[in-house]
């Protein structure tokens, strides 16, 4: 009997080790698009239940009940209680498309959306990430310019580029993007232009020229 000892602790420390990765096998996908949708509704119905069926203001509210058409780079929100994210969603509520930060909950098995979604803090890149992806930017357009002055000034910007800023960071007017000012040297000259990045796979990315 006493033999069985040594391997009834391996399997118990095993089965220690194997915990963590069960735990993180359970949490949650991101929201979809029928799952944000149905947080939202969630939301309004309960902004409006004091209304009478009949009453104007309700119907009126109820005409302009928002309609998600997509839902992307949803950024999680660390240290938070439950599983929480922050999505970029493109809503029509009126005669054109709106671009908002949206904060999604995941509670007693699906997703909710809290009550005040006022005021979210905007998620800025990080300076690291933006010069990796400033530096790609310009050799990414070293390569379509055919000027030759041009492309070697572009090449030696996509090696020395540096980062020093990264700031009025909101979401796009025109496109489910983040769109920040970066402040930058190249070849001891500073500047500044505007970048519109996505959030990907669980890092930041260039935003795509052209969105769908």
């Amino acid at each position: 009997m006493t033999r069985r000892r040594p391997a009834l602790r391996h399997i118990a420390l095993a089965a220690l080790v194997l915990l963590p990765l069960a735990a993180s096998a359970a949490a949650p996908a991101l929201p979809t698009l029928a799952q944000a949708q149905s947080a939202m509704d969630a939301l309004f119905d309960a902004a409006i239940a004091d209304r009478p069926a009949t009453d104007s203001s309700r119907m009126v509210a109820e005409a302009f009940r928002p309609r998600l058409l997509a839902v992307s780079s949803c950024m999680p929100r660390n240290g938070a209680a439950v599983p929480t994210v922050d999505c970029i969603t493109t809503a029509q509520a009126g005669p054109e498309p709106v671009h908002r930060l949206l904060r999604f909950t995941h509670a007693q098995g699906h997703w909710t959306m809290p009550i005040d979604q006022r005021h979210l803090p905007v998620p800025v890149p990080p300076t690291d990430r933006v010069q990796v992806l400033l530096r790609g930017d310009f050799a990414a357009r070293a390569a379509q310019d055919a000027d030759n002055t041009m492309r070697a000034y572009l090449l030696a910007a996509a090696r020395t580029a540096e980062v020093v800023g990264v700031e009025d960071c909101s979401v796009g007017d025109e496109a489910p993007v983040i769109e920040c000012q970066v402040d930058a040297t190249v070849a001891n000259e500073r500047g500044r232009q505007a970048m519109a990045f996505v959030w990907v796979d669980g890092q930041w990315q260039n935003a795509p020229a052209v969105l769908p």
